[in-house]
């Protein structure tokens, strides 16, 4: 039925006020009243519809409708977001990743052009020690000459002993070497020596 003939059929027919058809609905008229609009709906198409269309607009049938849409989807947004995750690398650790093979391939590329050991290195000479003569002279803080002190190097059981002058002389096989000197009226003293023609001196100091 088109629109001009349902608005032709209200206005020349009787047919329930929505008012009645609401309280129909809700259950507010008496037995009588309910028979009488029940005889009219199965005769007019048109309330039958109008009542049809007034149950699926209830506010509790709409907001359950809402509800149900709502939750369809927030389940959607969930799925797509669980699958992002699944398939795609925040941005941090796509960073750190590109990071770590720059780096690896940076050492790969340092040992493989770099760091090659020497195909024809010149062989290396060990240094040698020439035997050298030790000559020294012991003095006492005032720079007088100390006689009898002894002077010994270290890992050597051999000893010498300065003369009148405060003198020594010893044979060195070590192009470096560390003397102990001692004597009764002072503390030892340490000195280190390497190969010279001088005549060194070494003063020995008062305990503190």
């Amino acid at each position: 039925m088109s629109r001009s003939n349902h608005q032709h059929a209200w206005e020349t027919e009787e047919h329930p006020s929505l008012e009645e058809l609401r309280h129909y609905q809700s259950g507010d008229l008496s037995a009588p009243q309910r028979h009488q609009i029940e005889q009219h709906l199965v005769s007019c198409e048109m309330c039958a519809d109008l009542l049809e269309g007034m149950h699926l607009a209830q506010p509790a049938r709409v907001a359950r409708a809402v509800r149900e849409t709502r939750g369809r989807l927030k389940n959607l947004l969930a799925q797509k977001k669980r699958k992002r995750k699944a398939f795609h690398l925040p941005l941090w650790q796509i960073i750190a990743l590109l990071f770590v093979l720059v780096f690896a391939l940076a050492e790969v590329v340092y040992h493989h052009y770099f760091n090659r050991p020497a195909s024809h290195s010149a062989p290396q000479t060990q240094e040698t020690t020439v035997p050298w003569k030790l000559k020294g002279k012991v003095l006492s803080p005032e720079g007088i000459p100390l006689q009898g002190a002894k002077v010994q190097v270290m890992g050597d059981t051999a000893k010498r002993e300065t003369d009148a002058q405060g003198f020594f002389e010893m044979d060195l096989t070590s192009g470096k070497a560390e003397l102990t000197i001692s004597y009764p009226a002072y503390p030892p003293k340490g000195a280190y020596v390497a190969p010279t023609n001088d005549t060194l001196q070494f003063s020995m100091a008062r305990s503190k």
